[in-house]
Order: structure tokens, then sequence, then C-alpha cells
């Protein structure tokens, strides 16, 4: 009840996850899953059976009902046998008159046990009519198979096929060839006898009667059958065994005086207890004597392979395992069932146990807005730390991290980039040119004694700006190396076009491919191992091991949902009351839970975690309308940093659109960043951006085609830009 209360209580919570976890996985395993479950219905269904000529879904010819008498006898002129009189109804049911039933067939199960094979011997076919009226079919030595058999000619007749003519299934079967019929019910008695259904042993016998096999038992509505033994062949000491269909036990009745002078064995089966599977798709009956008159009933009968053999204990053994069989599937599937379950929540429970070893903080504080620049972070792990909490939103990561340092690189004055007059002309409409652009390169090392900045005795290594002599602020570590980068396509000048850097860029593959991979390595080691945002300095390895584990969840629970599940529809375990599919679940659920926090608290130190809290606040305070109405802020250096920030997270059009708006209140106060607001918007600073994504894509395929690693340059920088 409590739990009842749980799910009702928290439903809305279990929808969001339900619908996070679909959203996690891709459509294509979303329609494979479908299909998989599809088909695992269909398989589990009762098999459909139609005897029919046609292919068409709306024919069928349904066996419905059976009444079913058999008589034992053994004699010395004809053997043990068993006389069978049997009356069948068929349901006959064609999609059209155009295509009517023109035949028949009953199967005849074949058993061969112990090497001795069960043969008919067909007697007679008779129709039974509505009215009482008997139509007696005569026997035709012919299989009609073909279409042009087929004429009213060759209608009132049977065949008895042995399974060796031209039947293709090389199976005994009785066909009896009908007056072409659209839609009718049709009744017929059916007179044959049964050889090889006594077995002999040497300390028992058995009658051993397989009634009715194969997948045409799935229509049946009703089904009687009657075994009778003369009281002269009643063995005084015997055991019975009835089994079949898909229910724990098949009833039986015997009496003593339902036929005088028989002991009489009934078996009445309605449509609720006639139930199959592809495992269990017949009607047996099997009698074991035993004792002082064990051969009282197969003094005549053929022998077999074990004939001398004695044979009960092992006869006792396989009856009482097959009229057991489906109670021991049963309680087979409920221990399967109930295993899975105790695995499943074992599997959850030891899930969050390991995130809950590797230490997963929380924040102090859930920021929705944060509205401060929380700290001089390098750009690209603060764009980091924002997508690990939004998995789903990392595009152009590449193009936003290079753009947001050459941004960082004017805001700190390490350089300038101002117009220039283009290069001599190419063409004759050059005069029309516009004015090129150039990085200036601003920044100079100096060592600083100690009464240019403090009291200390010690001397300071510092960056200038060589125009102002002013002290420069350190660079992070992805500025140092976008600065090392322009220095390196500087070639030891003070300035480089950005037409020159766009084109360095696109060709310097090997060198390019290096600074992507330093930027893509180096600012998750220096600023969250280095700084403190990371619990470990191997954070990487237990990434990877958990994707790992999250991979092998996901690819066992597809293992278990759809092919387990499949393999096992085609056994007497069929679905297992679900077990496979819990499971698979609970493997699914695993890799999804490892997936939502792979990137999240658990590689976090307490500092970390808040930190992130705080970048995450900034970008969703960015990335709102909030900030173009925002009017309290009038710190000129905040608004280049959110322009900073803003595009690395891939938000600066939204920081530009707000700097319209505010701008005018800043005066002629405005920023060395925002006084290039003309370039920001310029087609070339996107340009150059792009540059690096195609230029690591081609990196990327050519490494695949040549099977070559790029390596080298000068990526992994140097200390606050001392060039």
């Amino acid at each position: 009840m409590n739990f009842i209360k749980y799910i009702f209580s928290n439903i809305k919570h279990i929808l969001s996850e339900i619908f996070t976890f679909i959203f996690y996985l891709s459509w294509e395993y979303i329609v494979v899953c479908f299909l998989a479950l599809l088909i695992i219905t269909i398989a589990s269904q009762e098999n459909q059976f139609y005897v029919v000529k046609d292919s068409n879904q709306n024919d069928y010819c349904n066996l419905t009902d059976v009444t079913y008498v058999a008589r034992l006898q053994d004699t010395a002129e004809h053997g043990s046998i068993v006389e069978v009189v049997e009356y069948i109804t068929f349901d006959v049911h064609a999609a059209s008159p155009n295509n009517p039933f023109k035949e028949l067939w009953r199967e005849l199960p074949e058993e061969v046990v112990d090497g001795l094979r069960t043969t008919y011997d067909v007697k007679s076919v008779t129709q039974i009519l509505d009215d009482g009226e008997e139509i007696v079919y005569t026997e035709t030595p012919k299989m009609y198979w073909e279409d042009y058999d087929y004429t009213p000619s060759t209608t009132m007749y049977w065949h008895h096929s042995d399974g060796s003519g031209s039947y293709p299934d090389n199976d005994e079967s009785l066909l009896i060839y009908i007056p072409w019929t659209y839609r009718d019910e049709l009744t017929f008695r059916i007179t044959y006898t049964i050889n090889g259904a006594v077995l002999k042993y040497n300390d028992c016998a058995e009658l051993y009667l397989s009634m009715y096999s194969g997948s045409d038992v799935n229509k049946l509505k009703s089904y009687k059958a009657q075994i009778l033994i003369p009281d002269e062949l009643m063995p005084s000491t015997y055991y019975v065994y009835t089994y079949g269909t898909s229910n724990i036990n098949l009833p039986y009745h015997q009496s003593n005086t339902a036929y005088p002078g028989y002991s009489t064995f009934s078996i009445n089966l309605d449509k609720s207890q006639l139930v199959f599977n592809s495992t269990n798709e017949y009607i047996e009956f099997s009698l074991l004597a035993y004792g002082n008159d064990k051969h009282i009933f197969a003094k005549y009968a053929t022998p077999n392979d074990y004939t001398d053999d004695n044979a009960l204990a092992e006869c006792i053994e396989e009856n009482t395992y097959y009229s057991n069989i489906n109670l021991y599937y049963l309680l087979l599937k409920l221990a399967i069932f109930i295993i899975a379950i105790f695995i499943s929540y074992t599997l959850i429970k030891k899930t969050k146990k390991e995130f809950e070893d590797l230490k997963p903080y929380k924040p102090a504080i859930e920021y929705e807005y944060f509205r401060d620049i929380p700290s001089d972070l390098d750009p690209v792990f603060a764009a980091k730390l924002v997508f690990m909490k939004l998995p789903f939103q990392r595009a152009n990561s590449i193009e936003n991290g290079c753009a947001a340092a050459l941004l960082s690189l004017v805001r700190k004055k390490y350089i300038s980039i101002v117009d220039c007059e283009p290069q001599s002309p190419t063409s004759t409409s050059s005069s029309n040119s516009t004015p090129e652009q150039e990085i200036r390169i601003e920044a100079s090392s100096t060592w600083l004694t100690s009464s240019s900045i403090s009291s200390s005795q010690e001397l300071v290594y510092k960056t200038v700006n060589v125009n102002t002599g002013e002290i420069l602020e350190p660079l992070t570590i992805s500025e140092k190396l976008y600065y090392d980068l322009i220095l390196t396509y500087a070639s030891g000048k003070n300035s480089i076009t950005l037409r020159s850097l766009r084109s360095h860029i696109r060709t310097g593959y090997s060198y390019i491919a290096s600074f992507i991979r330093n930027m893509e390595i180096l600012p998750p080691i220096d600023c969250g191992v280095n700084q403190g945002y990371f619990q470990s300095a191997d954070y990487d390895k237990i990434q990877q091991a958990q994707k790992k584990s999250e991979t092998h969840s996901v690819v066992t629970g597809f293992a278990l949902l759809i092919i387990v599940n499949l393999f096992l529809c085609l056994t007497p375990l069929s679905l297992c009351y679900g077990a496979f599919i819990i499971l698979g679940l609970a493997f699914f659920w695993r890799g999804y839970y490892k997936a939502s926090n792979i990137n999240d608290t658990f590689l976090f130190t307490e500092y970390g975690v808040n930190e992130q809290a705080k970048w995450f606040g900034l970008y969703n305070f960015l990335n709102s309308n909030t900030l173009i109405s925002e009017k309290d802020i009038d710190d000129i250096t905040l608004w280049e940093k959110y322009l900073v920030y803003a595009t690395a997270f891939g938000l600066s059009d939204k920081v530009i659109h707000a700097l319209k708006i505010n701008i005018t209140r800043f005066s002629d106060n405005v920023g060395v960043l925002l006084k290039q607001n003309s370039f920001i918007r310029s087609s070339s600073y996107r340009a150059i951006s792009r540059s690096f994504r195609r230029s690591a894509n081609h990196a990327t395929s050519s490494s695949r085609r040549f099977g070559s690693s790029f390596g080298g340059g000068r990526g992994g920088g140097g200390g606050g830009g001392g060039h």
C-alpha cells in the first residue's frame, strides 16, 4: 500500500524520468526496441493454424470438435493393436466463393519409441450430414496435389498418406477430398487401427497413445476421448498418465460401468482447458502395467529395442516428468521471475551505491540566475562546466572556445585588432576593396623591480602593454594557447592580418590539430585538477570507466530484453512472466543513470560543485531575456567579461543585442573590447572561428585516411604571454 501511495504521490517525477530516458535514447534505439517488443508479443501468442490451399489470411479450416473412442485388442491374428472410431468437425471459411476449399487434412501423430514406429491403417471415412444422413467416401490411391487434380469427379474420396509419397512434410496424414465448399461445418466419422501403440518390456508393458499432436489442435473447442480396455486385458497393478495442453493437469475419469465388459478412461476437455503453446501441442495417454500380470495386454506386442530389458523405473520417471512438465516449468518460471526481481533490485541499489562511493557533492545553492562573474576562470573550462549539465548541447565547442579566447586576448590588451590598408591589388576591382583587419601584438614581457609593484625585495616577471606600460592580467591556459598560435604565425613580427592567420589555420593541419587537442585536454587539467575543481588527477580515467560500464549495461539490457526473450518464446519458459523484461529494463536504467550522472557531481570537489552551480546560473542569466532589460550593470568591464563567456557558451548574439540597448549609457567610457564592436559582428571574426573546426575536421579525416597521428607544434604554450 505504501508503494502504491508513493507511485501516485510521485507520478509527475516518475513520468518526467521516463520521458527523459526516452529522450536520452536515440530514435534508432526506440524503433529497434519497439519492433523487437512487437515481435516478442507476436511470438508469445498461441500459434494459429489454417488448413488452406490459399495464403489469404481470411481463409481457414479449423478442426473444432473431436470425439475419440479407442479400443485395445491383443490377439494372435492381429497382434496388439488399438481400434479407433473418431468423429471430427471442421469449420470451413473461404474468403471468396471463387476459391472454395476442396480438401481437409487430419494429421496422424507419428512416434518412434525405443525403435518401434507407430503406424496407421485407415479403414473408412464417412461424412455425417446435419440430418443424420451418412455419405461413405471412397479410398483413392492417388494423392491430389496440383490444381488440375481438383475436379467434381475427384470429390468424396479419401487418401491415406504414409509420408513416403509427394506430401512435402513427410508426415502421415489422412486427406479428405470434399465437395467444393465456401462456408460450412463438416463432420466426419473415421475409423482406423494403430499399430505400435503397445510397448512390451521385461518388467512392464505400456499402452501409449498419442491421440492428437501438431498445430491443428490450437483451434479445438471441445475434445472428448474414451480409451476402452477389455476386462480380460486389464492389469491389476498399473499407473495412468495423461499429458498435453498448457494446463498443469490433464484430468481423466476411470469407470467400469460406462461400457459393460470394459475399463473406460475418459478425457473431457472444453475450450478453457484446450490451451496450447508451441512446446506442448499434443494430447497423450499412457497406461503402464507392472506386477504379476504386467504383460496381460501385450502378449502379442511387436518387439522393440528393449523388450528383454527392465524399463519400469525409467518409464515411471519419463511419464512422471511429462505429466508434470507444465508444473515444472511453472515453478521454474516463478523462480526465474523472483531471481530477476532480486537481481534488478540489487543492480539498482549497487549502481546508486557506486555513485555514493564517488562522493557526489551537491551544491549549497542552486542558482537560477547568477549575475556576477564567479571568477577569472578559463572560458573554455567554464563552458565545459556548464555543458556538463547540458550533455545534449555541445555543438561548435571548438569555434566558441577559440572565439572566446581571441576576445579575451583583446580585452586583456595582449592584442588589438585594427583596420589596415589592403595588400597590393590582385584584380582590377581591388581599388574598391574595403580595408583589411590585422592583429597587432601589444604585450611584452619584462622584469619589474620590487619598487614598481610592492615592498617585497624579489624581482617579479610580468607582462606589460608596450604602448601604455600597464601590467596586464595573466592569461588562462586556453588564452595562452591562442596567443602562442598568433605569435607562431606572426613569425617574429608585431602583427598579422586576419586573412593571413585564417589561411595558416586552414592549411596548417598538423599544428592546428595539436592546438585543438590541447584546447580540449589542457583546460580541465590546468583548471579542473590544479585549481581544485576535480576530486583527483585521473578524473578522465574515472569518467572513461563509467562510460565503458554504461555501454556494457545498455548492450546487456538490449540482449536480455530482445535476444533472450525471443529465444525463450521458442521454449516452454515463454516470457517467464516478464522476468527478463524487468532485468533488461534494470540494465537499461543502469546505463541511463550512469549516462545522466557521468559528467556531473561525482567528478567534483565540494568547491568545484559550488562553482559549477554559479557558472550554470550565469549561463541561464546570459541565455535569458533578463540581460536585455538589465539597467543595474554599469561596470563596462563586467559587460566585456559577459561577452567573452557568452561567446564560449555560444550566446554571444544575445549579449551583443543587449549591448546595443545598454551601451549608450556608457558614453565615451567604453572598454577596449567594446570599442571593436564592429569587428565582433564582422564576417572576418566569424570566419576565423569557423576555420578551426574545418581544419580539425580535415585533420581528423586525413588521420583516418592515411593512418597517421598529428602531433608536435607549440600547443603547450608558455607562461603569461612571455614571448
